[in-house]
């Protein structure tokens, strides 16, 4: 039987039919775990809405337990891709540069996680996911995307946050302005019904994700522009 996991595309390019399938599975499971989480939710009701029989999904990723960490994998892959070019600005920011560089890239990656995480209408399946993965102790997959994402996240938003106040970015003062810049997003992801119920939003697209993007990098300069470089 051929292993679970990922799959190459076939070389004359496009999706081979397993791939296609693999995805739609993927993609019903993230709503199905979101809204049931990994105890509740039932294999049965993804294969029937994935149009697939029951036995594709042992086929495919060995089981509902790898089935919920490839979702998460799939997940934390995507948010790579959506973050790496601002991760890669902020490596190439250094001590030589000045405090605003610093703060600059950081104001970047809060940027680009924005636009991923409220900007994406896919993404409001995906944050249910997320967040029973950080609620639910039974959840397989529960580290899987801090330990590809999450860690690179806080190690990139560190080190700025480091340049801009002269703190070592191993400090525990480096390290709780970095939780409370990255975690200004979370009222807003996490919280995402309760945010745009008191701002009357229907979401958060166009002006209105611009908007709320601005606010963000205003709070992350003002936090850090404040404080006196040791």
């Amino acid at each position: 039987m051929e292993q679970a996991g990922p799959r190459r595309r076939p070389s004359s390019g496009g999706y081979s039919c397993g791939d296609e399938k693999r995805m739609k599975i993927i993609e019903v499971a993230l709503r199905v775990f979101g809204e049931h989480g990994f105890e509740r939710a039932s294999t049965r009701q993804i294969a029937r809405d994935a149009g697939v029989n029951p036995p594709a999904l042992q086929y495919y990723f060995g089981g509902k337990e790898g089935l919920h960490v490839a979702c998460a994998e799939y997940i934390a892959e995507t948010l790579m891709q959506a973050l790496e070019p601002s991760f890669a600005a902020a490596r190439a920011v250094g001590p030589n540069h000045s405090r605003s560089a610093a703060v600059d890239a950081l104001c970047a990656i809060m940027d680009a996680e924005a636009d991923f995480l409220l900007g994406s209408v896919q993404i409001e399946g995906w944050s249910r996911f997320i967040a029973r993965g950080q609620s639910e102790e039974s959840y397989p997959a529960r580290n899987v995307i801090y330990e590809k994402v999450g860690s690179k996240l806080y190690g990139n938003c560190g080190r700025l946050v480091g340049l801009a106040t002269g703190c070592p970015p191993a400090s525990q003062e480096t390290k709780l302005r970095t939780i409370a810049i990255i975690g200004q997003l979370g009222a807003f992801h996490h919280g995402r019904n309760n945010a745009m119920a008191q701002l009357g939003w229907p979401d958060f697209h166009g002006k209105r994700l611009e908007r709320l993007k601005s606010v963000l990098r205003e709070q992350t300069r003002a936090m850090l522009n404040s404080l006196t470089l040791v």
